[in-house]
């Protein structure tokens, strides 16, 4: 099966993204915030690639990242960063992630495209 997780904490993205990818074959685990994407890792919902947006509540995207790298078993998980930000390419260098998708998803085929690189 085809995981991925979507650690962002706007419910409408979240599910707009779960539901296009689910509609692409993945199946998609949920997170609101840094920390429960951390407690699912931990917990055995291992995806193969995930989305991470870099402002939500409590633990963030940085924070997220910052224990990720810290446990050698999630730290081989790739992570795409999913942010309206700017200067991704600096922030994306700086957490050592596999790459950023720039919200809002303007082009899906490419979104998609990106994604299915991981699998």
């Amino acid at each position: 099966m085809k995981r991925i997780m979507v650690a962002e904490d706007d419910p409408e993205i979240r599910a707009s993204v779960a539901e296009l990818l689910q509609s692409e074959g993945y199946e998609v685990v949920l997170a609101s915030n840094g920390a429960k994407a951390l407690e699912l890792l931990r917990g055995g919902a291992a995806p193969q690639l995930i989305l991470l947006d870099l402002m939500m509540p409590g633990v963030d995207g940085f924070q997220f990242r910052e224990e990720q790298r810290k446990d050698p078993v999630l730290s081989a998980i790739p992570v795409l960063l999913m942010s309206a930000g700017g200067d991704l390419n600096a922030k994306a260098a700086q957490l050592g992630v596999a790459g950023y998708l720039k919200k809002p998803f303007a082009d899906i085929d490419s979104l998609l495209g990106t994604i299915a690189k991981y699998f």
